[in-house]
């Protein structure tokens, strides 16, 4: 009965194969031999039926009879690892639905135990690579961490490797290892991995059999993946093709089956993108329409309900977009509020949903003008970064959706500090983007140019942080003439590079702010005015280190922090801690005699010199001592 289910999706199929595992179930009592073999079949079907309706409580019930069976089940006990993967699949479904970190945890520790009891020639060992290789890639997808991706494809490789051609398991390998090329394409932006991902997709449509419900995800998988592809290169053709398989994959899908609503949605996905591209205000209609249907068919409790919504929401933006009606925005902020009750704090999409709800407000706020839902969009955006940590391939994006909401306020407002978080923000994302990177755009560019330009007029000639715009202005025009070739924007860089190379002297001047006026030299014994310190640092050797830093620079960044820490720690100094003595030496006795080391002793000088002298053994070059560095 659970296999004409899988088939043909009938669910009262599925409710009569409970039934009957659970009149076995009774007939096993705590001691039979059986009984963990009962436990486990009843779990699998309740299981499936948890994946059919959605119901969290069968999800709950499906936990607590893999944790029986799994107590009767010790090690050496034949069923033990079929306890251990249903549970550990059960973990990982409770974590795509609750997000809590820890099922996670526990799925990879189970399925991790599962793969030491198939050691290499074991028949299951690469259904156990494969499954703690899923578990990689959500934790990867969870967490952003890149090593927990490559990880994921270093298994699914081995994987393959061991269902070579004609074994039954190979499609399933091939596809789950594209699923995880396209995500490193995703995070890095490689071409490479996309078009592998394709290839592996089309090897594993030509294994999977014809009626198959694994042939259905295939179908999918392949052509997620030429809209990809389409929204990198912008070949209608791959676009088409997507579509052409979605079609195909939602006629494999009738009334009733379990993947129905997720073939209605990527459908739907497809038919936004080609509006997007063609303009056809059809295909958003259809795309409307599908989405709606989607969200009909599934139970309001389901785990992909949440998806359904924002799916929906985001094409009701869209509309509103083109056709300016206030109702649409208003019924996609509506969803957008819903889908993110249903996504908890952990879940790998929360970041996402928060991402789309912002963009709604901060349209609402362009529209109606109310500062409330531009605050709200800021909130919503910083909340969505926090959840993008350095390394996550969604941060760029996070950065500049809060960057542009920060530029309204400062269009609102007027306040400069809005105005410099809105270009470190920009700054940020286009780092992450380098130049070929299919995600940088020139629109990024021009925005951030466009930023630099309105903090240039802000500082004035002789403001001390004209430099920096400069310097910040020459970069961005520079990354431009990098993508774009035009000679103009060359000449533009070099040109405001020349005054922004001040950089260096504006940084020292505001370093000499929180120093005294007069240092003594540790190592000379010489009292330096702060225009002595100046000229002094200018002919080292680490003035010379950051002006020819600045020639070469990748990182902005890190290279202004490098050059503030330089000068920091150039004009470090370390303070004389006494008590007056007799004798002490005064300034106009230091500035009479010159060095330090070169006057008559005296109790005090000899105090005065052994102070240097220490501070120079440590590595510092300059002291002060309010006996001789205060003019009284």
């Amino acid at each position: 009965m659970k296999s004409r289910h899988e088939s043909q999706g009938a669910l009262g199929d599925l409710e009569e194969a409970i039934s009957l595992h659970q009149e076995v179930l009774e007939l096993h009592h705590i001691d039979h031999p059986n009984r963990s073999s009962s436990l486990l079949n009843l779990a699998g079907c309740m299981q499936s039926r948890y994946e059919s309706q959605g119901e969290l409580g069968d999800l709950h019930e499906t936990i607590l009879l893999y944790q029986q069976a799994l107590k009767l089940c010790p090690v050496g006990h034949p069923n033990r690892s079929s306890s251990l993967l249903g549970l550990a699949n059960c973990m990982k479904s409770r974590f795509e639905s609750q997000g809590v970190l820890g099922d996670l945890e526990e799925a990879i520790s189970l399925h991790q135990q599962a793969l030491e009891l198939h050691p290499v020639g074991h028949p299951n060992r690469s259904s156990s690579l494969g499954n703690l290789a899923n578990c990689m890639k959500s934790r990867y997808h969870s967490q952003g961490a890149l090593g927990d991706l490559e990880e994921a494809i270093s298994l699914h490789q081995q994987s393959l490797e061991l269902h070579p051609a004609g074994h039954p398991n190979r499609p399933l390998s091939l596809l789950n290892l594209a699923n995880c090329m396209k995500s490193r394409y995703q995070s890095q932006g490689a071409l490479r991995d996309l078009e592998e991902a394709i290839s592996l997709h089309h090897q594993a449509l030509e294994l999977f059999p014809v009626i198959s419900p694994t042939r259905l995800l295939s179908i999918g998988n392949l052509a997620n993946c030429m809209r990809s592809r389409y929204q990198s290169q912008g070949a209608l053709g791959d676009l088409e093709d997507a579509i052409s398989l979605h079609q195909q994959a939602f006629e494999l899908c009738p009334v009733h089956h379990p993947n129905r609503t997720s073939s209605l949605g990527n459908l739907a996905n497809c038919m936004q993108s080609r509006y997007e591209s063609q303009g056809a205000l059809g295909d958003l209609e259809e795309a409307i329409s599908l989405h709606k249907q989607a969200v009909k068919l599934l139970p309001v409790h389901h785990p992909n309900m949440s998806v359904a919504l924002l799916n929906l929401a985001n094409c009701m933006q869209s509309r509103y977009e083109s056709q300016g009606a206030l109702g649409d925005l208003e019924e996609a902020i509506s969803l957008q509020k819903q889908a993110l009750e249903l996504f908890p704090v952990g879940h790998p999409i929360r970041s996402s949903s928060l991402g789309s709800l912002a963009n709604c407000m901060q349209a609402r706020y362009e529209l109606q003008g109310a500062s409330g839902d531009l605050e709200e969009a800021i909130s919503l955006h910083k909340q969505a970064l926090e959840l993008h940590p350095a390394g996550h391939p969604n941060r760029p994006l996070s950065l500049l959706n809060l960057a542009n909401c920060i530029k309204s306020r400062y269009e609102l407002q007027g306040a400069s500090g809005d105005i410099q978080e809105a270009i470190s923000l920009h700054q940020q994302a286009l780092e992450l983007h380098p130049v070929g990177h299919p995600n940088r755009e020139l629109g990024d560019l021009e925005e951030a140019i466009s930023l630099h330009h309105q903090a240039l007029e802000l500082h004035s000639v002789g403001h001390p942080n004209r430099s920096l715009s400069l310097l910040n202005l020459a970069i961005c025009i520079q990354f431009r003439y990098e993508s774009q070739g035009a000679l103009g924007d060359l000449e533009d860089a070099i040109s405001l590079h020349q005054p922004a190379n001040q950089l260096i002297n504006n940084l020292v001047q505001e370093t000499l702010h929180s120093i005294p006026a007069r240092l003594l030299q540790t190592d000379t014994g010489i009292l330096f005015t702060q225009d002595d310190m100046v000229a002094q640092f200018r002919g080292s050797t680490q003035h010379q280190m950051l002006v020819a830093l600045l020639e070469r620079v990748n990182d902005w960044h890190s290279t202004i922090n490098h050059i503030q820490t330089t000068i920091a720690n150039y004009f470090q100094y370390v303070t004389l801690s006494h008590r007056w003595g007799s004798h002490e030496p005064l300034l106009e006795d230091i500035f009479h005699n010159g060095s330090i080391y070169e006057m008559p002793s005296t109790t005090g000088l000899i105090k005065l010199q052994k102070f240097c002298h220490t501070a120079a053994h440590h590595g510092y070059s300059w002291a002060w001592s309010d006996t001789c560095c205060i003019d009284k």
